[in-house]
């Protein structure tokens, strides 16, 4: 399996006394409303589902119980090299050469290596000049009957058109477009081998360093992407993938959208539910444009506490999810207090990150923190990177174990 990553069912979920999070030893999730009862086997809802839910989830059963938010729906493998992944050399190089895939990239393992809605990622290994070169490779599906030729391949490259074009420290690098053997439509990426983040959420122990250098690595992505113009509208675990150099790089850029271009200053609102259910900003459950930069940023907000608590909020930014109802009800109590502190993040560690998580987990977005202000954050300023240090305090130990697994 790409990254390590098990396809099988995940563990049950801990007891209450076992559920600390991996972020701060002494924090506990918040207790819920006395009046909502918990489930003991709650099933997430569909992307468009709007029946709510009356429980508090797990992160693991949550996102193993329904297909719409298991691995299933996304790419969870990236590429590049064995031996120099992630020094940004290999650039988008589509409609350069009508030579075949194998000859350009090497062999495709049989055993796909990642599974999604439209597509199947698979290993490809590539001799050149005795160094093994290991690229992602991205089959996607095969032409619909209703489909004309025309419609079908501007579905399947307008990923590639936005993810080609990004280059950055913390974004999948995406190499090329072609046709294999069989004509069919494959996208190459550099391999992450260190899995993604999901895996390490699941495999829990993340140190409370840890925690925090994903998160700012996820912010530093989502800075280059929103410079870019571009916004990922599908920030989640699943799609952050770890290279051997503890780099966290953002891919799967099948969700994205271009609100700016770069010769442009106004900003283009974004329409459609997209994404996975618990980690959808509100306003986009409304059915009216929003502003898509903004729903990464409450996408990031989501991320940070599940790798704090290991679980979600709630099932959906939806007041018909009496979770969310009453974290939306304290953001707008009359005390103050509460308002700038509701229960849901109140048990947050370190307790700096607590006002900018609540910025980021604005229930409304003209009042949400834009990415330039949390980036400016003192706690944020403050987290260490540890890529970016000549002795860091900490390695991604899941990730890095993972990444020699697949290497030796």
């Amino acid at each position: 399996m790409s990254a390590g990553v098990s396809g099988g069912k995940l563990a049950p979920p801990p007891t209450a006394a076992a559920r600390s999070t991996s972020a701060g030893k002494n924090s506990a999730p918040p207790t819920p409303d006395p009046n909502i009862t918990p489930s003991k086997t709650g099933r997430a809802s569909s992307v468009h589902s709007n029946d709510g839910d009356k429980y508090r989830f797990n992160l693991k059963d949550l996102l193993a119980s329904t297909p719409k938010l298991t691995r299933k729906s996304s790419q969870r493998s990236t590429g590049s090299s064995k031996k120099s992944d992630s020094d940004g050399g290999a650039k988008s190089v589509a409609g350069e050469s009508n030579v075949s895939l194998t000859k350009k990239y090497g062999v495709c393992q049989k055993v796909a290596i990642g599974k999604g809605a439209t597509s199947v990622v698979r290993l490809a290994h590539k001799w050149d000049r005795a160094e093994e070169k290991l690229y992602a490779v991205k089959e996607f599906r095969k032409r619909r009957k209703n489909e004309t030729e025309k419609e079908y391949v501007k579905k399947l490259t307008a990923e590639f058109c936005i993810s080609s074009t990004l280059h950055h420290t913390n974004i999948v690098e995406t190499v090329d477009l072609v046709q294999d053997e069989n004509q069919h439509w494959c996208e190459v990426m550099e391999f992450c081998p260190g899995g993604d983040l999901y895996a390490a959420i699941k495999k829990g122990g993340m140190s409370p360093s840890e925690v925090e250098c994903c998160f700012k690595q996820i912010l530093s992505g989502v800075s280059y992407l929103h410079s870019q113009g571009v916004a990922h509208r599908d920030i989640k675990p699943e799609n952050l993938f770890f290279d051997t150099k503890g780099h966290l790089k953002i891919g799967d850029y099948g969700a994205s959208t271009v609100y700016r271009l770069p010769w442009e200053s106004t900003i283009h609102m974004s329409t459609g539910l997209c994404g996975s259910e618990p980690y959808i900003a509100p306003e986009q459950f409304l059915g009216k444009p929003y502003d898509a930069r903004l729903v990464d940023i409450w996408a990031c907000g989501i991320v940070y506490y599940c790798l704090h608590f290991q679980e979600l909020p709630w099932r959906a930014a939806q007041m018909s999810d009496q979770l969310y109802a009453a974290y939306a009800g304290a953001c707008s109590s009359p005390q103050p207090a509460q308002a700038a502190c509701p229960p849901t993040i109140n048990n947050l560690s370190p307790r700096a990150c607590r006002p900018l998580i609540r910025s980021m987990l604005e229930p409304d977005p003209k009042r949400r923190a834009p990415i330039e202000e949390v980036l400016k954050n003192e706690w944020i300023q403050g987290i260490e990177v540890c890529h970016e240090v000549q002795k860091p305090s900490h390695v991604h130990v899941h990730a890095q174990a993972l990444a020699q697994a697949q290497l030796n």
